[in-house]
């Protein structure tokens, strides 16, 4: 299957200069950089990391982890892959902690593992087979409060590739800045809509514009790419009153508000300049997500989001391979905030949310033109899932 399908691009490559087909290949450490959501609940909502709170959204704007409101945040994601790398997986876990009101310190750790890939590992125009590729960012984060309802965060990621049966191939230290600003409004003058809330954020990922990244196995030696990545963000959150009898003596929902929390999430993403003078990847790949989510009485949530990304994928008037740098769908999501303070009376220290995603892939093949292989095609469904222990 390995020898197939490096045959395909070999060939697409020879007819390159008659049919003005190209192959897109992706960025140095493309499985974290692949805009896959280190928590379901922003998967959920169109993969808008950017405006959320906790440790689960720092890799993406370290600022994040300040406005959590728990004092302490442990955190675990898990996620099934790509839609042309079928059985790869994400894994991460983080913790935070507020060291004052003001300021508060973070670690977590990202990780793409690919056992068994479909595809070999191309370094320096050499082939290699590997029954295992992997990819890992170590972050250290700290966020501090310089204004009401301003967080500022900075991260220091600690990235590793692992191509070959994995051996190192390439490492590089990547810092990343952060903004986050949330604050009260009054944009519709109501008494029932009440908690209107206003979020801005932004992000720049590797801000010291390092565009390259070595790559190395046994004598084969490659310069990658290392991508420099603009976030923007936005939200508005409000409450509206919600009244059920049903839930009126259910001790699941002692002490929470009888209403329906909506929030609606914006982010957009771009490549920055910078690079391999050959590299012109940031003239084309950018993405855009949109979320809206729903809390009835702070236990039970939905939500529901769509995100599409234009890559680099070589498309042209005479076609394309069946492998794209783009992407377009929905995705959809739920969850629950388990009371397990006061169900233990309060013996546990910490309340629980739980969150996934259950539904098809947003995918990257060209489906308008090519029947794909059925490794592929049988390998659409998405799940993810994300545990929160937030303490009280």
């Amino acid at each position: 299957m390995k020898k197939l399908l490096i045959g395909i691009l070999v060939i697409s490559f020879s007819f390159s200069s008659f049919s003005q087909t190209s192959y897109y290949y992706p960025p140095g450490y493309f499985g974290l950089f692949s805009n896959q959501s280190t928590s379901a609940r922003a998967q959920g909502m169109g993969f808008t990391t950017l405006t959320k709170p906790g440790i689960e959204n720092s890799f993406y704007n370290p600022s994040s982890i300040g406005n959590s409101k728990a004092p302490i945040q442990v955190y675990a994601n898990y996620a099934n892959g790509h839609s042309y790398r079928p059985k790869s997986r994400y894994y991460f876990a983080g913790g935070a902690f507020k060291v004052t009101d003001k300021f508060t310190v973070g670690l977590s750790y990202f990780s793409y593992q690919n056992p068994d890939p479909v595809w070999t590992t191309i370094i320096g125009w050499q082939t290699f087979d590997t029954d295992f590729f992997s990819q890992r960012a170590i972050s250290l984060v700290a966020a501090y409060e310089i204004m009401e309802g301003l967080q500022a965060g900075l991260s220091a990621n600690m990235m590793q590739e692992n191509a070959v049966n994995g051996e190192k191939t390439n490492s590089d230290f990547v810092p990343s800045l952060g903004l986050q600003y949330e604050r009260a409004i009054q944009f519709f003058k109501s008494e029932k809509i009440k908690n209107q809330q206003l979020v801005g954020a932004m992000s720049l990922y590797n801000f010291i514009f390092q565009g390259k990244t070595s790559q190395s196995y046994q004598d084969a030696n490659a310069e990658g790419y290392l991508p420099i990545i603009l976030r923007l963000g936005g939200g508005y959150s409000f409450q509206l009153p919600l009244k059920l009898q049903l839930i009126h003596d259910k001790s699941y929902f002692k002490g929470t508000a009888q209403a329906v929390d909506l929030r609606l999430d914006l982010q957009y993403q771009d490549y920055l300049p910078g690079g391999p003078e050959n590299i012109t990847d940031h003239e084309l790949n950018t993405s855009f997500g949109i979320g809206a989510e729903a809390w009835f009485f702070e236990r039970i949530a939905l939500r529901m989001g769509y995100f599409t990304e234009k890559g680099p994928s070589g498309e042209q008037e005479d076609g394309d391979l069946w492998v794209t740098g783009n992407r377009a769908g929905f995705s959809w999501g739920y969850g629950t905030l388990i009371p397990t303070y006061l169900l233990s009376k309060e013996k546990i220290p910490f309340d629980m949310e739980v969150n996934f995603v259950t539904g098809k892939q947003i995918t990257s093949l060209n489906e308008k033109i090519y029947t794909h292989p059925a490794i592929f095609t049988e390998n659409t469904f998405q799940f993810s899932f994300g545990l929160n222990l937030l303490w009280r």
